[in-house]
């Protein structure tokens, strides 16, 4: 699940819904995903209308939240880097995270990622994760 999200994140997978609860800790702040122990990850930014950027250069989808379930849904007619159409990827959101607070969870993915949230925008983003060797 780990490889879905960032296949998600890599081909384009995220911007577009109004603002919900639940995703009030995110909105302005940067989001910094930690996907392996050497550091490796990207930032991504969710604003309150639903737009998303990332780190890797990525936007154009849309975002819901219900409770502590996080979807990216791509936009239409996206593709995977194989070619094969891009499908909504789900996982946890912990909607009590502050800023400046770090949560695990390997609900996204084969194993444990992290997630932070860093006040604002504008920090330097950690080293992109190389496709296929996650």
């Amino acid at each position: 699940m780990k490889r879905l999200l960032i296949a998600t994140a890599l081909a384009g997978l995220m911007a577009g819904p109004a603002l919900a609860d639940g995703m009030d800790n995110a909105v302005g702040n940067t989001v910094r995903v930690i996907i392996d122990d050497a550091g490796n990850g990207f930032d991504a930014y969710f604003d309150a209308d639903g737009a998303y950027s990332d780190s890797l250069g990525r936007s154009g989808a849309s975002w819901t939240v219900s409770g502590s379930e996080l979807c990216l849904n791509p936009p239409e007619g996206a593709m995977n880097e194989d070619g094969t159409p891009a499908t909504a990827s789900c996982g946890p959101w912990n909607p009590d995270l502050a800023v400046g607070d770090s949560w695990q969870t390997d609900g996204w993915g084969d194993g444990m990622i992290t997630i932070s949230i860093l006040e604002g925008r504008g920090h330097t983003a950690p080293t992109p994760p190389v496709p296929g060797t996650e």
